[in-house]
């Protein structure tokens, strides 16, 4: 019963934070574009000492691309999948997950990856409040879905197309021989824990 009291109100702060953070994307948005304007302006006036429209608005459509790059490394705005696709309809990767997440202790589990317009609006994938709408992680670095004791995704059936797309066959941080499931033993310090103690895979 608690459960689905906090599931409510969940629901509640999500809607609410939904709207704060299409404000926060559209003002971003419109500082993306001035300030891209004045970088690539204030270059161009620096370099050549003259400046046409034309110039003008080629640097500006440069600088954007490496702000907009910037931004994200800072976190600001709210980050969707830049290739929008439906999950239920994309082409899987053939990956035999059951026989293989004992020995990659679900790795590909602590990657980061933003999430997609129909994960949000669908409301099962949890993401990041602190950095929308990145998917959402435990202190141990693993994503929040992931049952640690068997391993396996608790959202499995609507897991996000980043999920359903990753491939570790040819992934050397994982596999050192994908065929003869060697693993990487090399594999807890490239995806180290960030905290000890906290419960892991077995």
């Amino acid at each position: 019963m608690q459960g689905e009291a906090m599931e409510g109100v969940r629901g509640e702060v999500v809607e609410g934070l939904r709207y704060v953070h299409y404000q926060l994307g559209a003002n971003t948005g419109k500082v993306l574009e001035v300030s891209s304007f004045l970088y690539a302006l204030t270059e161009l006036l620096i370099e050549k000492g003259i400046i046409t429209e034309e110039e003008l608005n080629e640097r500006k459509i440069a600088v954007a691309e490496r702000l907009i790059k910037k931004f994200r490394e800072l976190g600001m705005g709210a980050v969707f999948q830049e290739k929008e696709q439906d999950k239920y309809g994309f082409d899987e990767v053939p990956i035999d997950c059951e026989s293989r997440r004992q020995l990659c202790k679900a790795a590909c589990c602590k990657l980061s990856f933003a999430l997609s317009r129909q994960d949000i609006e669908e409301g099962t994938v949890k993401w990041d409040w602190g950095h929308p709408y990145m998917i959402a992680k435990e202190g141990d670095g693993y994503c929040v879905h992931l049952d640690k004791v068997t391993c396996k995704c608790r959202i499995w059936d609507n897991r996000p197309v980043p999920c359903r797309g990753f491939d570790c066959r040819n992934d050397k941080r994982i596999w050192l021989d994908f065929e003869n499931k060697i693993i990487n033993p090399k594999l807890p310090e490239v995806f180290a824990r960030k905290e000890e103690g906290t419960e892991k895979c077995p």
